[in-house]
């Protein structure tokens, strides 16, 4: 089925850059890695906005009273997916550079520090740090749909299906959101 697509609401600001890297990412102390967390963050907000204002109706009925829905079924679970890898690699990053500063146990070869060794570093005895662990749930929850990316485990995995994915979108979101700007706020 062809179908028309719109922004409900057809205006957005996009964030500066320099204020997201310099301020709210200064604990990190690398600024490259604040600049890519800013450049990353600015994209997710845009992404959070087309997700919640794209539109579409029926190919040719954008004149014609309001035939107009909301993404939906796979294709939204998808742009869920998404805003939770981009959020994830956010965290990730942040993370990765707090416990580098901080000389908590990363592999010694960088091009293994994945997401799933930065949150071994933040665990010690199996249990979250301090810093951390008001979010850690939201941590792993991202973690977790991060792996959807493995459409093999999509196929074989009910919590990765995309009906499950929407029946926990809000959660989702509302938990990476939080988890990004908590992570913001610790001290190296």
């Amino acid at each position: 089925m062809a179908a028309d697509f719109f922004f409900q609401t057809p205006t957005f600001a996009i964030q500066s850059l320099k204020p997201v890297a310099v301020f709210k990412w200064q604990r990190l102390k690398n600024p490259e890695v604040q600049y890519a967390i800013a450049a990353e963050e600015q994209y997710l907000h845009f992404h959070l906005y087309m997700l919640n204002n794209l539109r579409h109706t029926e190919a040719g009925k954008l004149a014609q009273p309001p035939y107009v829905y909301e993404l939906g079924l796979s294709v939204r679970a998808g742009a869920v997916k998404a805003a939770i890898l981009i959020a994830a690699s956010i965290v990730e990053a942040a993370l990765r550079a707090l416990a580098e500063l901080r000389g908590y146990p990363l592999n010694k070869d960088p091009r293994r520090r994945t997401f799933g060794n930065v949150i071994a570093a933040w665990e010690y005895a199996g249990t979250p740090r301090p810093d951390v662990a008001a979010i850690w749930p939201n941590v792993k929850a991202m973690h977790e749909v991060r792996n959807f990316v493995h459409l093999h485990k999509v196929a074989s995995d009910a919590d990765a299906a995309w009906e499950s994915v929407l029946k926990e979108e809000r959660l989702l979101l509302d938990g990476a959101l939080t988890a990004i700007d908590y992570v913001a706020k610790i001290e190296a």
